[in-house]
């Protein structure tokens, strides 16, 4: 679980910070960068399993783009720095890349990661960009009382989720030596004692943590394992209709596939899925059923929804909206299914009149953390960024998140626009002295401009 979000120098985000629980809507109008903070998110899991190059190509999965597009830009002027920082929640028992069962000392970590560019490298058509600091370090019981702000159950939740065994130094920190090498060290992770593993910085193609893969290192792993869990949906209609091998891997995925695959791995293991899935269904379109049929011969198989007539259709004859629906209906009931999921505008192929549902739904996936986590309730978050103002009347201000430009004094030492995340006023969000802004203004700033109309014309 994510819990805070700092950034410097990443693209327009300027001096950013913002605090998250089990779900967060974002709202804002557009091109105001809510996508940049789903980049920002995406780039550390990014960065915690490829290299540094790639992670910086693949932000907006375009393998054209500009790797230095990461670095905050104005006219000709580029940062020469950026940093992010994380406070992540993350999974006490794991496994290496060879299978070995670990255990995390650390639950509740802070990663911190800052690149920089290298203009001579750049001025010898070399794409430099190398890494300049690397921290992780723990947050311990006392502190996360004071870190988590959202509602929760200390005795349920807080205190099954955060735990540490951990004194002394961080798991991961940099130090500059005196030959002006920068060193990322690798602390043992038994006790803050011993002699660190000792990298140098300038060289090396990927973090630490993504070169992390033994369970040697425990709580490294486990924040890399956290970050790779991080997932962005982009529900691609063709994904969600195409039919499955019987044998094809079975978890949702970030494009919508793979729901045939899914549904019957949970119908062999709970045969009343389908049926709380089809009741889930029925909120948005008349259904009555969801099945998976099986063809034997071709080994195929194909998610199919009973209409009101009787019939039964398959995936390639329903609606987008209905798939997008039916994919999250699917997640939901999949225990498999942990980590973080970023959605932006869920609102797309549902008619206002059924935006509840589809936000309940959301909710639904979401972890309570008023209950322990476990297989009933899975650790899961969910981040999802809107400029729908029905689904912005719909939200709670404990969820609300509204995103708004400001201007401050840019890396170039100009006045610069980035973002700010404000919170209602009545919202765990809302700290002390910081802006916060009331629901009328935002439903306001999502609507239709000022003196514009819509008319129905009806011929008598």
């Amino acid at each position: 679980m994510l819990t805070k979000l700092e950034a410097h120098g990443f693209k327009n985000l300027l001096n950013f910070s913002v605090s998250f629980g089990p779900f967060n809507c974002i709202a804002g109008l557009n091109g105001v960068g809510k996508s940049n903070i789903f980049d920002a998110i995406k780039f550390l899991s990014l960065l915690s399993d490829k290299s540094i190059m790639e992670a910086a190509l693949a932000v907006r999965d375009s393998e054209s783009s500009d790797p230095l597009d990461v670095f905050w830009t104005s006219s000709d002027f580029r940062a020469e720095r950026l940093s992010l920082a994380a406070e992540m929640i993350v999974p006490l028992d794991l496994a290496d890349d060879f299978g070995r069962r670990a255990r995390a000392t650390s639950t509740f970590l802070r990663y911190e990661v800052e690149l920089a560019r290298g203009p001579q490298d750049e001025a010898s058509s070399s794409l430099g960009i190398y890494l300049a600091r690397e921290a992780l370090t723990y947050i311990n019981k006392g502190e996360a009382a004071n870190k988590l702000h959202f509602p929760l159950s200390a005795a349920l939740f807080r205190d099954q989720v955060v735990v540490n065994k951990r004194k002394g130094a961080g798991y991961i920190s940099t130090q500059v030596v005196d030959d002006g090498i920068t060193e990322i060290h690798l602390h043992q992770d038994g006790g803050s004692g011993g002699q660190p593993q000792k990298i140098p910085a300038h060289r090396i193609p990927k973090t630490v943590v993504a070169n992390t893969n033994s369970a040697v290192w425990p709580t490294v792993l486990a924040a890399r394992r956290e970050m790779q869990s991080w997932r962005f949906l982009s529900l691609e209609p063709s994904a969600m209709r195409r039919s499955n091998k019987m044998h094809e891997e079975s978890s949702v995925g970030a494009d919508g596939g793979k729901l045939a695959a899914t549904l019957y791995k949970l119908q062999r293991r709970d045969q009343n899925v389908c049926s709380r899935i089809a009741s889930r269904l029925s909120e948005i379109v008349p259904t009555s059923d969801v099945r998976v049929d099986v063809d034997q011969v071709r080994q195929l198989l194909t998610v199919e929804v009973k209409e009101r007539s009787g019939a039964f259709l398959p995936a390639r004859a329903l609606s987008d909206g209905t798939l997008r629906f039916l994919a999250l209906c699917i997640m939901a009931e999949d225990p498999d299914f942990k980590g973080l999921l970023c959605f932006e505008e869920p609102e797309n192929g549902i008619h206002p009149a059924k935006m509840s549902a589809m936000l309940g739904l959301l909710k639904e996936l979401a972890v309570d953390a008023n209950q322990p986590a476990g297989e009933e309730n899975p650790m899961r978050q969910i981040f999802i960024a809107t400029h729908s103002p029905v689904l912005v009347k719909l939200e709670t201000p404990d969820d609300l998140i509204y995103a708004d430009i400001v201007k401050v004094r840019g890396p170039d030492g100009k006045p610069a626009s980035t973002i700010r995340c404000k919170s209602l006023q009545d919202s765990w969000r809302n700290v002390p002295n910081d802006a916060c802004v009331d629901r009328g203004s935002i439903i306001a700033y999502l609507t239709l401009p000022p003196n514009a109309q819509i008319e129905l014309e009806l011929e008598d």
